[in-house]
């Protein structure tokens, strides 16, 4: 099977021993895979000669996701996916419909000391601050919420094939910022049945490939949904020495390729 892999040229940069490791892993699976840029693609799309069964769409743009499911071609998040995954808006509304406790995101604020703000269509922590230590005057949209204070921190379930395989709890050092590449701590988290239920229930609706769901827990432990990272690596769990989520993934995509 030849497909694409597609990812943004900064990504790639800061993920390359990665992106090595899925195109060799994909060997082992029958997919062979083909690194494209982002930016390479919208320029010039790709040739009328590749004969292409699936794409593994990295590059956080549901377009892209959107240009091939509409030629028929499997996409590895689907549009779906990589929306809800980059535009947090858009999460929270899925949530709100879904009946799901999500930080408020607010319209008006007085006390700037309890809001933070984040970009819309931020990850990996980037762009988080305290309202009254951010520059708004950058163009870009972002979101103001709430300031949660009773929390342990905040949980990463990795999902493939709309399961989880495994859970990471992420605690703050600085109590704003919990990401592991930003400086947060992490140790493997053991999920209760409940929670497995609890998480599975959000996604029931959705087609999930491979994507991390986080949700906040709060000392009373509960579980507030706070987004989904569709471009999941495995930079937590390899620091755990946990080294199977490629091989899962790529077992995935090989399945339903089979049945398509």
């Amino acid at each position: 099977m030849n497909g694409l892999l597609i990812y943004n040229k900064d990504d790639y940069h800061r993920n390359e021993s990665y992106v090595d490791w899925l195109l060799q892993a994909g060997k082992e699976y029958d997919l062979n895979l083909k690194l494209v840029f982002k930016e390479d693609f919208l320029r010039k799309g790709i040739s009328h000669k590749d004969k292409i069964d699936f794409v593994i769409n990295r590059s956080r743009s549901y377009e892209i996701s959107l240009m091939f499911e509409l030629t028929n071609i499997r996409v590895f998040n689907n549009s779906t996916i990589t929306l809800l995954g980059n535009n947090k808006l858009a999460a929270y509304r899925y949530a709100k419909d879904k009946g799901y406790a999500y930080p408020r995101v607010l319209v008006a604020w007085e006390n700037k000391n309890n809001i933070i703000s984040k970009p819309n269509d931020g990850h990996g922590g980037q762009g988080i601050d305290l309202v009254e230590n951010v520059d708004f005057n950058d163009g870009s949209i972002r979101l103001q919420q709430e300031f949660l204070g009773s929390l342990v921190g905040d949980i990463r379930f990795y999902i493939i094939d709309n399961k989880i395989i495994h859970g990471v709890l992420r605690t703050s050092r600085d109590k704003i910022i919990s990401n592991f590449t930003q400086g947060g701590d992490i140790k493997y988290y053991d999920y209760t049945a409940e929670e497995k239920a609890y998480v599975e229930g959000f996604i029931k609706d959705l087609k999930v490939d491979y994507a991390g769901i986080d949700f906040l827990l709060t000392k009373d432990n509960k579980l507030i949904f706070n987004e989904i990272e569709d471009v999941v690596g495995s930079r937590m769990l390899s620091k755990l020495g946990i080294n199977n989520t490629t091989d899962l993934y790529l077992e995935h995509i090989g399945k339903e390729l089979k049945n398509c």
